[in-house]
């Protein structure tokens, strides 16, 4: 994984297959549908082939395992995926304040969700706070730009890391132009959790499902140690817990932090 972050959309199309047993099954073309569901439950695809099995068509996975289409349908996102993680460095020390500058290019809508997302961390009463900076230079600047889009997705925002071993976080942050500094149209409802999710990697979070991106985005894998830790933080879900603000994949609404992401919060800081 690159160490700059790629926050996305992507469309869940794995939340809803309907398996149909009456389809015959092509054995040299894997249902991507199916695929990506085997593989957000947790098994290997490397090897996933076309079988039949006691009059039952489905897939065998990692060898030995046989999957009927209505299993298949049925399997859970690996709720491993849902606890936290942080980065090997944090911010510090305690009780730092860390000036946030929100670049005076977007608008009022857009200022308003930067003060929202700065208050969602505030309100919790941690050992860092965050305030508004006037001016660039900040330690967190966040900038606006045209992203790329990327294997057809549309990219929200891209975080320069995580923090160094000073303690200090990443900088900048820049936000998509054509999305949340549009020339025409509204400003998504997800803006604040989008803004809050960025400064979440500047200052140490991991993606929530960072092993397997598809529970949140559909497709994608493990993003690995990328060399700057996935540390697991004691005490967050071990279970389900949709909507985490550290989800891999935003599924364009507000999502202000769970009951998990509190503890993953007040637990680091």
């Amino acid at each position: 994984m690159r160490k700059i972050k790629i926050y996305a959309i992507a469309a869940l199309a794995v939340s809803a297959i309907v398996a149909c047993t009456s389809d015959t099954l092509d054995e040299g073309n894997i249902d991507t549908k199916f695929l990506a569901k085997i593989e957000a439950a947790g098994f290997n695809t490397d090897d996933v082939f076309v079988d039949t099995f006691m009059g039952n068509e489905g897939y065998v996975v990692e060898g030995d395992i046989f999957l009927t289409l209505e299993q298949i349908d049925e399997l859970q996102p690996n709720q491993e995926n849902q606890k936290h993680y942080r980065t090997n460095n944090i911010v510090g020390p305690d009780g730092r304040v860390v000036s946030v500058y929100m670049d005076a290019d977007f608008n009022a809508t857009m200022q308003a969700a930067f003060d929202d997302a700065l208050n969602r961390y505030n309100s919790l009463g941690l050992d860092i706070i965050f305030a508004r900076a006037n001016s660039e230079g900040a330690d967190i600047d966040i900038l606006s730009q045209k992203l790329r889009k990327s294997r057809g997705s549309t990219i929200l925002g891209r975080s320069a890391g995580f923090p160094d071993a000073n303690g200090d976080p990443a900088t900048p942050i820049v936000l998509n132009s054509d999305v949340y500094n549009p020339r025409r149209g509204g400003i998504p409802a997800d803006a604040a959790t989008v803004i809050a999710h960025e400064i979440g990697h500047a200052i140490g979070f991991r993606h929530t499902d960072y092993f397997n991106r598809a529970f949140s985005c559909g497709r994608g894998g493990d993003e690995g140690d990328a060399g700057v830790g996935a540390v697991y933080i004691p005490g967050t879900p071990t279970g389900a817990e949709n909507g985490s603000w550290m989800l891999a994949c935003s599924n364009g609404t507000d999502r202000p932090f769970t009951s998990g992401d509190v503890t993953a919060l007040t637990e680091v800081y």
